[in-house]
């Protein structure tokens, strides 16, 4: 097939329910036909906040990408998908540049994206848009443990003083850029989501020596939304434990997932040594070989904030 000419007869523009066909026939060439891309397209076309977007050539759709206001001051990039016949042929690019230049139109604060580390193509594009890769998660999984439940328990919302001191004084909260995961997705734990957490029932703590201290927290996610469902799985937001616990804590949620009915435990690990040797030790086994690499940079970013005009089309038509 001709190769299509970007400048002349490249078309990006915002995505309608008139694209469904396509859409869904590009997820089925993704990820081994298990894309999420089906389960989210119609909250994807009615999202009024973000920007849904395909590059099309003569009526053709290539290409797929989605940007997401989490919050006021919170974007997240996803969903760029371009259908294998045409790969190779900078469709990525210039979708990723054109909803960077949306982004800096609209929104304001940080702008983020999590990608596998085998994908040599995308920390490319961070690079020339000026993110920067700020945090590495291993996938692991285990098997529940038919036991008792040791020492976690649920917390509630009058504990969300203390989870939050405890949580603040973590390096590893930090390192993990102070966030939650969810199927792939990254979002601040602000103060407002850890109180729905905590309301909610998903939020764990491993109490500590002295009155009120803890030495441990585990953030479940709901259930119910998920984007790829692997059964009753208890998927975890973040996890975290005192050095001398961390082992104790792992092995716990394994035995907390037998208590919850689940039939498997999900994490993405933050790239920390000790977090996974002590996983590890209490039975967790790495799910593959990439990692999960989160890049972030700020809406407003003086440098690479606009598409070079000679690698993309003169202008957009609506």
């Amino acid at each position: 097939m001709q190769q299509p000419n970007l400048r002349s007869d490249l078309n990006i523009r915002r995505a309608d329910p008139g694209d469904r066909e396509a859409l869904l026939a590009i997820a089925a060439q993704t990820w081994d036909g298990d894309d999420y891309l089906p389960r989210v397209l119609e909250a994807w076309f009615n999202d009024p906040y973000g920007g849904f977007y395909v590059a099309e050539v003569r009526g053709e759709v290539l290409g797929v990408a989605k940007l997401t206001r989490l919050a006021e001051d919170e974007w997240w990039l996803e969903g760029l998908r371009v259908a294998p016949a045409h790969q190779g042929q900078g469709v990525a690019r210039i979708l990723h540049h054109y909803v960077m230049n949306q982004v800096h139109q609209i929104g304001r604060g940080l702008v983020r994206f999590s990608t596998a580390s085998v994908d040599g193509a995308v920390p490319v594009l961070a690079r020339e848009t000026g993110f920067q890769h700020v945090a590495t998660f291993l996938p692991y999984g285990a098997d529940p443990l038919a036991e008792p439940v040791d020492g976690l328990r649920a917390l509630g919302p009058d504990d969300a003083p203390r989870v939050q001191a405890w949580l603040d004084a973590g390096p590893r909260f930090a390192a993990a850029q102070r966030s939650v995961e969810a199927d792939w997705t990254f979002t601040f734990l602000t103060p407002d989501r850890l109180a729905a957490r905590l309301a909610d029932g998903l939020v764990y703590g491993w109490d500590g020596a002295g009155p009120g201290a803890l030495d441990g927290v585990v953030v479940l996610n709901p259930v119910g939304d998920e984007r790829w469902y692997d059964g009753p799985t208890l998927k975890i937001g973040y996890f975290d434990a005192a050095d001398g616990v961390l082992g104790r804590v792992a092995r716990d949620v394994r035995r907390l997932a037998s208590a919850l009915g689940r039939t498997a435990v999900r994490v993405k690990l933050l790239d920390d040594p000790d977090v996974v040797r002590a996983c590890e030790d209490a039975g967790y086994l790495r799910l593959w070989d990439g990692a999960v690499w989160l890049y972030a940079r700020p809406v407003h970013l003086t440098e690479h904030a606009v598409v070079r005009v000679d690698e993309a089309p003169d202008s957009p038509r609506s």
